[in-house]
């Protein structure tokens, strides 16, 4: 269990620590449980359905009143010189000027702290909009469901790979071992000069075609485990191995008519693109409301504060007389220094109703409703195109499934006679009965009926994958695998 954390958190590192870590060994089930726990797609199709949650929760804030709460405030401060001139009653021909000469400073602070309630009372867009959300929401989540199906559908394909990657080896294995027996045999019959040269060559050629294909299927075969490990998403360092031998799956337990219907009944990818469709239906209401009128109801109240302060204000009087026959003398009065503020406050609020109806906006709605309508038509060819490819799918997968339990009989006959041939041929050789080329063509038929029954068996079990795939028909009883 140890081991088996350490591959999965990616603990060990390097070549080195690779090779000492004992790969990690999994049935298809286990592939299954962890692939699907682990998933990427999975993970990102969750946090798109969340998003939409998200998007949901928006479109109902829209149309919600909105309370904010406002403050204002203000400080000014102003300093000037003041200037005052008086002529008085003129007294016989004395006339007095009074006059004053002085400066204040003023501090005026305002404040006000209000509360503004927006409330929109008509709005022909919230409907549509509301709808548009749900519908893409519904979408999102009829997408995690197919996700779900497509992940599983990876990660068996992937596991079915490895699986025919390591059937492979063990035909080539095989093969080689043949062949260098046959080079073995060639040399002891030449040695006795009873087999020509070319004989040694064709068997030393046939020998290094096996060791090439040897080498090809065990590099097939890392590159296969390299990508279920990647499915799994697994540390880079971690190794996995498949458990579970190349063997038949049970036949596929539905007929073809059965499959179409449930393809295209129980199918979240059309679900999706269905509720994708009625969002851009809702997106074209929602592009004609634009036109319409929306009305909106606006009240706010709060309390104002302000306070006038003069600290310092001086003044420097001053009076002087005049005679009729010139200037008279003048008189300055003590300089009067005094302060003074003053303060108040008041409660207001108002009400407004407000009414918009757009008339003209350059062809911003016509355009926008226009876009809508050929979204939505995009859609509905989109469903129309995901049926179609559907079905092509089931009818592709339940050929192809057919086709395999056939070519899996044919296989295991094949690799009995070529198993017999090859015997035969090699006692004729042998006893000289027969050329080197039968033996090598009998040998190489052998090796290609392996090969082929590994590939039907793969294709038949992939094939029946793809029809759970379509139909999302998982435990389907059957009698068995195929034939023969």
């Amino acid at each position: 269990m140890g081991a088996v954390t350490a591959v999965i958190l990616g603990l060990a590192t390097g070549p080195a620590a690779r090779a000492l870590t004992p790969p990690l060994v999994l049935s298809r089930q286990q592939a299954l449980e962890l692939g699907l726990g682990a998933s990427l797609s999975l993970r990102s199709q969750v946090l798109k359905v969340e998003e939409n949650q998200a998007l949901v929760g928006l479109a109902r804030t829209r149309f919600l009143p909105k309370l904010d709460l406002v403050a204002l405030g203000t400080f000014a401060q102003v300093n000037t010189d003041i200037g005052f001139i008086s002529n008085l009653p003129t007294i016989g021909d004395l006339s007095l000027n009074l006059g004053a000469d002085g400066s204040a400073l003023i501090n005026n602070t305002f404040v006000n702290l209000g509360l503004i309630l927006r409330m929109p009372l008509l709005d022909f867009g919230r409907s549509p909009l509301k709808q548009a959300a749900q519908a893409d929401l519904q979408a999102a989540r009829a997408e995690q469901e197919e996700q779900q199906r497509r992940a599983r559908f990876e990660i068996l394909s992937r596991y079915l790979s490895a699986q025919l990657s390591a059937a492979q080896i063990p035909v080539w294995e095989s093969s080689l071992a043949l062949s260098r027996q046959l080079l073995r045999d060639v040399n002891a019959i030449r040695r006795e000069g009873l087999a020509p040269r070319i004989d040694t060559y064709q068997a030393e050629a046939l020998l290094q075609a096996d060791l090439q294909g040897l080498a090809e299927a065990q590099a097939q075969h890392e590159i296969a485990l390299s990508g279920l490990a990647r499915v799994l998403n697994l540390a880079a360092e971690s190794r996995v191995e498949p458990a579970d031998p190349l063997q038949t799956d049970p036949a596929w337990g539905h007929s073809l008519g059965d499959s179409l219907s449930k393809a295209v009944e129980q199918r979240p990818a059309l679900e999706s693109l269905s509720k994708l469709q009625q969002a851009q239906q809702a997106n074209v209401q929602l592009a004609r409301a634009g036109r319409l009128p929306s009305v909106g109801l606006l009240v706010g109240g709060g309390i104002s504060g302000n306070w006038l302060n003069v600290p310092n204000l001086s003044a420097t009087p001053s009076v002087s007389s005049s005679s009729g026959s010139g200037s008279g003398a003048g008189v300055t009065l003590p300089t009067v220094n005094t302060s003074g503020s003053a303060s108040g406050s008041f409660v207001d609020w108002g009400a407004a109703i407000s009414v918009r109806q757009p008339i003209f906006d350059g062809g911003l709605s016509r355009e926008s409703i226009a876009l809508a309508q050929r979204r939505a038509a995009q859609a509905e060819i989109a469903l129309q195109q995901a049926q179609q490819a559907i079905i092509q799918n089931v009818e592709t997968w339940f050929a192809t499934h057919r086709a395999a339990a056939a070519q899996t009989a044919a296989a295991r006959a094949a690799i009995v006679a070529g198993e017999r041939s090859v015997q035969d041929a090699l006692l004729r050789y042998r006893a000289g009965l027969s050329s080197l080329t039968e033996l090598l063509v009998a040998q190489r038929n052998l090796q290609v009926a392996r090969s082929a029954e590994a590939l039907a068996i793969y294709r038949w079990n992939l094939s029946r994958a793809g029809l759970e795939l379509e139909t999302g028909l998982v435990d389907v009883p059957s009698a068995g695998g195929p034939a023969g």
